[in-house]
């Protein structure tokens, strides 16, 4: 068999996109469907400030906001696809030293 060369493009649109977890389920049709999402605090609500005649403002009072995960990008993969994800994901954290190499993972 010949060998095949593979070469990787990115489309015009092309963005990258800061993950902190990821929500989903299956699908009626048996596929994989999850949103990657950032978890983020929002802004406050309101925050009170103390102002004196030559002096710098100061916060004397905050209404924190809420923790949010703001979806970034919602994927459907098929299960055979998405466990060949999960095991390359999972190798590249074992090259980062994030997890130790087992005898059940490459």
């Amino acid at each position: 068999m010949p060998d095949l060369k593979i070469e990787y493009r990115k489309v015009s649109d092309y963005k990258l996109i800061p993950v902190t977890g990821a929500w989903g389920g299956l699908s009626p049709q048996g596929e994989i469907i999850f949103d990657l999402f950032v978890e983020k605090r929002e802004a406050p609500q309101s925050v009170t400030m103390r102002i004196e005649q030559g002096k710098v403002p100061q916060e004397i009072q905050r209404e924190e906001g809420v923790i949010v995960r703001e979806s970034q990008i919602g994927i459907v993969v098929r299960p055979d696809i998405a466990l060949s994800i999960g095991k390359w994901l999972i190798e590249k954290a074992q090259e980062a030293g994030f997890i130790e190499r087992s005898e059940g993972h490459a």
